[in-house]
């Protein structure tokens, strides 16, 4: 018998209660150990309230002080099944910290790994969503609520966290308590990017079903039906999410941060590495001015790996010039330097050029390793973190109660959400200073780079992918990004 069976057979047979439900168990706001702001605990009683939804709080609004309230709520309620909380796998330990700060009695456990075991006796049961998919046999019908954080990694359907997301999410009784969260649920702007979301929280009802959502806000081609109104239907799905199961709060409306602000700076690129550069870029040329040449299929995939290779070239171009930006910002302010970068190359060259004085969080390190880093750009121990994107690019508070405040992309982001994830590592609760954000552009003379034509895009690409989560649409881009790109060099 799985865990929730045996809780039902637990109730006696004076209690009725259907094989599809948790027993309708009043499921109230805990006491932590540290309070939640006034918003985080509206939040967290719409999430207690709904049962299945979304969480939609601007970055560094303390996403997972809300969770780890739900957690600790529905733990109490229902003792003895564990909540399950599934994360981006480089946040397990800083979740296990958060939960010892907020939640001290509330027991966390960490499974990782494709070869699961038996579940760890536990409140909470903390598990990667990259290996969510091995663990599906030993979780279903072994936890009593799910909780999903950097929800929007969910947007391919395809995706094997995807769908063991929806595996899990559908084998919990229907009164269960679903929360996805995010800060930017639609990080390109399209509303197919919510299909996911819907089919993980069971709200098809909300749009009229499945047919009716792709008819309606999701024509099947640009030219399609109903195209010429698409701003409006994107504006009114925002309004009737934000109406059901959307909980969106913008830190404007509820804090006041310091300010924030984006300069962008042109890295001259020289010698080999330019050549290098020119010679890759003729290569993209020379494939679309090849006949019959598409963006689809194949073609795409190419044009993708060619791009890819261009913006590592364009990055290690630009490796002496941002080296020399950077000494010149540590020198001139002691405080800490946040550097997105991309490419292991960019980040090897970085982490020798500074020596101890330089950490970084990137793919294939271990927990305990990324803690350690964040711990020693926090405390000032070295005034540089190089953060690869996808590793430290969400769900981590890098600003040192304020003392660091600078962000520099040494690497142009694919999108918009990536940029703003990265940069409110440090913009977010507990920064006492104004925060700087230096965009890195590469420079090849008789060039119109990859790092210009992106940075181009996104500038003007950017209030796109806010248009269903506020509310604001305007004139949409069509296509991704990546069309977007490659129309550039035809």
């Amino acid at each position: 018998m799985t865990f929730i069976d045996n809780f039902l057979a637990g109730l006696g047979n004076d209690t009725t209660v259907a094989p599809s439900s948790l027993p309708e168990v009043s499921i109230t706001i805990p006491a932590l150990a540290l309070p939640l702001l006034e918003y985080q605990r509206d939040a967290v009683q719409f999430a207690l309230t709904q049962r299945a939804s979304y969480l939609a709080l601007d970055m560094g609004l303390g996403k997972t002080a809300c969770a780890i309230a739900i957690a600790t709520a529905v733990s109490r309620s229902i003792p003895g099944i564990p909540v399950l909380v599934v994360i981006p796998p480089s946040l397990r330990t800083n979740w296990v910290r958060e939960f010892h700060k907020f939640a001290p009695d509330i027991r966390t456990a960490i499974i990782s790994g494709r070869k699961p075991e038996q579940l760890p006796n536990a409140d909470v049961i903390i598990c990667g969503d990259s290996t969510v998919d091995a663990w599906v046999p030993s979780l279903v019908g072994n936890v009593s609520a799910i909780i999903l954080d950097e929800a929007h990694r969910t947007k391919n359907k395809d995706a094997r966290r995807t769908k063991a997301i929806k595996e899990i999410s559908a084998s919990l009784p229907d009164n269960a308590v679903r929360v996805l969260m995010s800060g930017t649920p639609s990080p390109n702007g399209r509303v197919t990017e919510l299909v996911t979301v819907f089919d993980i929280l069971g709200k098809w009802k909300v749009v009229g079903g499945k047919s009716e959502f792709y008819r309606y806000y999701a024509p099947p081609s640009k030219d399609g039906y109903g195209r010429e109104h698409i701003e409006e239907r994107f504006t009114e799905l925002g309004e009737r999410l934000r109406g059901t199961f959307m909980l969106r709060r913008l830190r404007d409306e509820v804090l006041n941060l310091p300010n924030k602000g984006r300069s962008t700076v042109a890295l001259e690129c020289s010698g080999h590495h330019a050549k290098r550069y020119k010679k890759a870029e003729q290569d993209i040329y020379a494939f679309f001015n090849e006949e019959d040449r598409s963006t689809s299929g194949l073609d795409k995939a190419k044009a993708l790996v060619l791009l890819n290779t261009l913006r590592k070239l364009a990055g290690e171009a630009k490796i002496p010039a941002l080296i020399a930006l950077l000494k010149d910002m540590v020198e001139d302010d002691p405080s800490g330097v946040f550097v997105v970068a991309e490419h292991s190359s960019v980040i090897d060259a970085l982490q020798v050029a500074f020596g101890t004085n330089c950490v970084a969080i990137r793919g294939g390190m271990t927990d305990r390793d990324k803690t350690e880093a964040m711990d020693a750009f926090n405390s000032g121990d070295v005034q540089i973190l190089v953060g690869q994107i996808t590793s430290a690019g969400v769900g981590l508070t890098l600003h040192g109660d304020g003392r660091n405040h600078r962000v520099v992309f040494g690497q142009v982001p694919w999108t918009p959400a990536e940029l703003r994830q990265a940069e409110d590592r440090l913009h977010r609760i507990g920064q006492t200073n104004d925060v700087h954000v230096t965009i890195c552009l590469s420079a090849i003379e008789n060039a119109w780079t990859i790092d210009e034509r992106l940075w181009a895009l996104l500038d003007a690409k950017a209030f796109s992918a806010s248009a269903i989560e506020n509310g604001d649409a305007r004139t949409l881009t069509d296509g991704s990004v990546l069309d977007g790109i490659l129309d550039t060099y035809r």
